[in-house]
């Protein structure tokens, strides 16, 4: 936000021009798009700050809290309207390059994994590197192929609570990493998994290259006591989101060649 907005004058990310809308508005007009999405719940932005002629609601909360206040408080919000409630899906405010062909994809799956506890969409590496051949994700190097963290996930609503401690940490190990530097080492978080004796052999196999996919999910599911599935959505848009300086600049030639000229 310093490079983008030097004078401070937006109160989020979300707000900063990008092609002629919003950041947020491209990615809101594709999930609007979706015949798979019948309501939108805003977390921390209110009415005042964010104007739009879209249909959302909003939950109003302190915008500069935690992601894992969010999600907290955006399920136990939606709990109360919704008593019967079962899964909360998330997708994060700054990722443009979303497109509502990706969301039917990530909704058609879910469907097929409705026994998951947490499902996580990850992109592979391969395809956006096309796009963004210096994206400086935080890439998992496995066996079957490389992936990196999706910006639209699942939580089953009453193990939130559960895992709330694991949400804190890996959000505080993720942003430990210089992803200027390397982007495949995951030290920090496999030193924190790493407390628990079950997973050293996980992480002996990953360090190896010899973990595949599956196997991370199966083994974390055991560990963790919750069923924990990981789908891969084929689309660059799905999982580059604004989190640094130059990603302004690639996702906004990403936008006016796959949502404009395209």
């Amino acid at each position: 936000m310093k490079a983008h907005d030097p004078q401070g004058l937006l109160p989020s990310k979300s707000l900063l021009p990008m092609a002629g809308k919003r950041v947020l508005d491209w990615q809101l007009e594709a999930m609007i798009e979706s015949p798979n999405i019948n309501e939108i719940y805003l977390i921390g932005l209110s009415p005042e700050e964010f104007p739009s002629n879209l249909a959302l609601k909003y939950i109003q909360y302190d915008r500069n809290s935690s992601i894992l206040e969010k999600i907290t408080y955006g399920s136990e919000a939606l709990q109360k309207i919704y008593p019967d409630l079962e899964h909360i899906i998330i997708c994060s405010g700054d990722a443009p390059g979303v497109t509502t062909k990706s969301i039917n994809q990530f909704f058609d799956i879910l469907r097929q994994n409705l026994d998951a506890d947490l499902l996580i969409g990850v992109v592979p590496e391969d395809i956006t590197l096309k796009f963004f051949p210096n994206h400086r994700r935080v890439i998992g190097k496995f066996k079957d192929q490389s992936v990196y963290p999706g910006e639209m996930y699942v939580f089953r609503h009453e193990i939130i609570p559960v895992i709330e401690d694991e949400i804190r940490q890996m959000t505080l190990k993720r942003r430990q990493f210089d992803r200027q530097k390397d982007t495949s080492k995951l030290i920090p978080i496999l030193s924190y998994l790493g407390k628990r004796p079950s997973l050293w052999l996980l992480i002996i196999k990953y360090s190896l290259g010899l973990l595949s996919i599956p196997e991370l999910e199966s083994t974390l599911s055991r560990v963790f006591g919750f069923n924990i599935k990981a789908i891969i959505i084929p689309d660059p848009g799905f999982g580059m989101d604004l989190d640094l300086p130059d990603d302004y600049e690639s996702l906004t030639e990403y936008i006016k060649m796959t949502k404009i000229q395209g």
